[in-house]
């Protein structure tokens, strides 16, 4: 990302996009990693930082004014897919891979279906960093999560 706070520009790559939202995955070299606490903070770090009335060049698609507010849309999106994996774990433990549709409805294609497990593994690992969800390994050798 690059600022020219004197042209009131900002480059904002895939960090913040207008109207779809960056894929933020786990990737196998770190499968305990917490990339969307990254994001998350991220995000308030530019709103502290950066002033809201920017012209923001995103990576793709048009630019677009209202960072702050984006940014705050971007933050609650993913607020909302934590609540929906929370609410799956509450009545029974589940895998990485059977909270996917949870979040991904929709049919996917073995492409969309690696970002999707990926981006759910995100944030499962997130919810299981602040102390939400608990992971264990069931009898059948699967990772699986609950809500605590």
């Amino acid at each position: 990302m690059l600022l020219s706070e004197a042209d009131g520009l900002f480059l904002a790559a895939d960090q913040v996009l207008a109207k779809i939202t960056p894929n933020v995955s786990v990737w196998a070299v770190d499968p305990d990693g917490d990339p969307l606490a990254q994001y998350l903070n991220s995000l308030r770090a530019l709103k502290e930082q950066v002033k809201p009335d920017v012209l923001v060049l995103p990576g793709h698609q048009l630019p677009f004014y209202g960072l702050h507010t984006r940014a705050d849309e971007l933050i609650a999106h993913h607020d909302l897919r934590c609540d929906m994996i929370l609410s799956a774990c509450k009545g029974a433990p589940h895998s990485a891979a059977e909270l996917v549709p949870v979040l991904f409805p929709k049919a996917l294609d073995p492409h969309q279906m690696s970002f999707a497990f990926s981006e759910t593994q995100a944030h499962i690992n997130y919810l299981i960093g602040r102390g939400a969800l608990e992971a264990s390994l069931s009898a059948d050798g699967i990772e699986r999560v609950r809500s605590l």
